[in-house]
């Protein structure tokens, strides 16, 4: 069954790249003229609430504060925000962020700020059973890219810094932590970002192909505990079936060498998962979703898809690696000259496994 629900999803992401070639062809020119309507404004304000809920982290409440604006009529719309949750299990994350686009779309920034104290309990952690963790974590990241002339290509660096520090809350989790030599970590890494963009919108595409990689270099020279390499490559396509109906397809894989256990690949691309109960040299994942616009704010959503996690290549296709997992969701439109909107996601994988979440912007 696994199998054939991840044949069925590579056979259909192959089959819209001859898809993506054809609208790249005109990307540039339809990328600019689905922008040239959204000209410069003043700023905004939109406040949002955020909700997840799962087995294992329990139900977290919150809420977004986020200013968007549009420096000239090319770049694509910016956004600045804070948010802060907080859950039933006491586990709480604050976050800033500002991803910036400017200079008629030849210049691009994303910063992130993020600190967090989680308290997990796993019924399978790291494949050897039961355990419970209270995790603080501090993650610091920035990046600046530079459009190539008048392509849609884009080259900058970025510079990333976690602090991660595990604590067993009893006696079989402290086992399963020594085991695998899990502690207190620092990670501090310099990389490569290329991007290429042709969406027509950047919040909510209808159009167009979204590609992300980056190769990050840890090493103690930036301040990391460990030295290992990690390489991220992430590719949409999105493509119009009817004016309302969209289907958007995903798949990355995140690959990492010689990393720390706590480092390495984990399912947080994969809705319906608690990120960091299983881990992997190398995580595939897959996505498909339909999205139906029902009116100008109100639209809903089917997804499903699947990840695999893996130390060898050759043990991709292994059926205990693969993770699938499906769902459905709403979505509504804060503001609609920017199609900046809030969704509501329920999704259901194996084992128990289920997430609902509500968040600001697209899953993808």
């Amino acid at each position: 069954m696994k199998k054939s629900l991840v044949s069925c999803l590579s056979l259909a992401l192959l089959s819209v790249y001859p898809f993506a070639y054809a609208a790249d062809e005109n990307s540039k020119t339809n990328s600019q003229e689905a922008e040239k309507p959204v000209t410069q404004s003043d700023g905004k304000w939109l406040v949002a609430p955020k909700v997840s809920n799962s087995p294992k982290l329990g139900f977290s409440g919150g809420a977004s504060a986020n200013y968007i604006k549009k420096y000239d009529e090319l770049s694509p719309v910016s956004l600045a925000g804070a948010s802060y949750t907080y859950s039933d299990t006491d586990s709480w994350v604050g976050l800033l962020f500002n991803r910036a686009y400017w200079d008629n779309n030849t210049k691009r920034a994303l910063m992130v700020g993020m600190i967090s104290e989680t308290n997990n309990d796993y019924d399978d952690y790291l494949g050897q059973g039961p355990a419970s963790l209270t995790t603080t974590f501090e993650l610091y990241y920035a990046r600046y890219q530079q459009r190539i002339g008048d392509s849609l290509w884009f080259i900058g660096g970025s510079y990333v810094y976690t602090n991660l520090d595990p604590q067993a809350a009893d006696a079989p989790t402290d086992i399963i932590l020594s085991k695998f030599d899990i502690g207190k970590v620092y990670s501090g890494g310099l990389a490569l970002n290329i991007t290429y963009d042709s969406r027509d919108l950047v919040m909510n595409p209808s159009s167009g192909s979204y590609l992300e990689f980056s190769a990050t270099k840890f090493d103690d020279a930036f301040a990391s505990d460990f030295d290992y390499w990690s390489y991220n490559t992430q590719y949409s396509y999105f493509q119009s079936i009817t004016d309302d109906l969209v289907l958007a397809y995903n798949t990355s894989l995140l690959s990492t060498v010689d990393a720390p256990k706590t480092s390495q690949a984990t399912l947080r691309r994969l809705r319906g998962y608690t990120p960091g109960e299983n881990s992997a040299e190398n995580a595939l994942v897959m996505q498909i979703e339909g999205r139906y616009r029902l009116n100008p704010k109100w639209g809903v959503v089917a997804f499903t898809g699947v990840a695999s996690l893996f130390d060898d290549f050759d043990d991709a296709g292994n059926d205990d690696n693969f993770y699938p997992m499906a769902g459905v969701g709403a979505r509504y439109t804060l503001d609609q000259k920017s199609q900046t909107l809030l969704r509501l996601d329920f999704a259901v994988g194996e084992s128990g496994n289920n997430g609902l979440y509500l968040q600001l912007g697209q899953a993808f």
